[in-house]
């Protein structure tokens, strides 16, 4: 939003951003004609990339600094998509697998739990990723992925995974879906007085850990009969 708002100071226009869960309404007027456009937009469900968000706000900088012309801002702008694009999938798939595994590692867990958690972040990724794709709801994907997740380590531990920190990895296993952009956007846009994308970016969080709660539970009931008996 202050992205927005920064690239239409540069290019003479007063610019109005109003996001809800589904759609986003833009409004623009030009300073100069005092011309006013205002569109509805619908919002795909697309994965967080934080380096595209990163270049995104560079970008909105460079148009302000430098006042770049809106045909140049826009040659930059489909730069920007196009390199983003070109990140290969097993990259991200690494990137996000091993970091799990250190925050198992992080909150004690031995080598053969972080292991479990590797493996099932690795799983999960990839189908919360396949399942979105195929045009599954989101929430239910998430679900699905934290239950296959979660699944990982309880069946290691059932075969004799000599780990003694089964409880860890089973803890760790879905921190990879937590929603950690959507909860932290949506109280920054409150503070700064934007209470109904804020709200609307909170539901969406809440939504998202209800998911992986549903998630874990199903699988934990599945395999003991009682979602604290591990």
């Amino acid at each position: 939003m202050r992205n927005t708002k920064r690239i239409g100071t540069a290019l003479g226009c007063e610019t109005h951003l109003n996001l809800s869960m589904k759609t986003m309404t833009l409004t623009v007027r030009d300073e100069e004609t005092g011309d006013i456009i205002t569109e509805v937009i619908d919002i795909p469900t697309l994965p967080i990339k934080f380096v595209l968000n990163s270049d995104l706000s560079a970008l909105s900088w460079e148009i302000h600094d430098r006042k770049l012309s809106i045909d140049e801002a826009e040659k930059r702008y489909q730069e920007v998509l196009a390199g983003a694009n070109r990140q290969p999938f097993w990259q991200a798939w690494l990137l996000i697998s091993m970091p799990n595994a250190c925050f198992c590692a992080l909150f004690g867990g031995d080598l053969f739990a972080c292991l479990l958690v590797a493996l099932d972040t690795a799983v999960g990724f990839y189908l919360r990723k396949f399942l979105i794709g195929r045009g599954l709801n989101h929430y239910v994907a998430i679900t699905l992925a934290a239950a296959i997740s979660i699944a990982i380590p309880v069946l290691g531990i059932y075969l004799g995974c000599p780990t003694e920190t089964g409880s860890t990895a089973l803890a760790t296993s879905v921190l990879y879906l937590i929603p950690g952009v959507p909860l932290i956007n949506g109280i920054i846009d409150i503070v700064e007085g934007h209470t109904l994308s804020g709200t609307s970016r909170l539901i969406h969080g809440a939504l998202i850990i209800l998911s992986i709660a549903c998630g874990m539970a199903i699988t934990l009931l599945i395999a003991t009969g009682n979602i604290a008996k591990i």
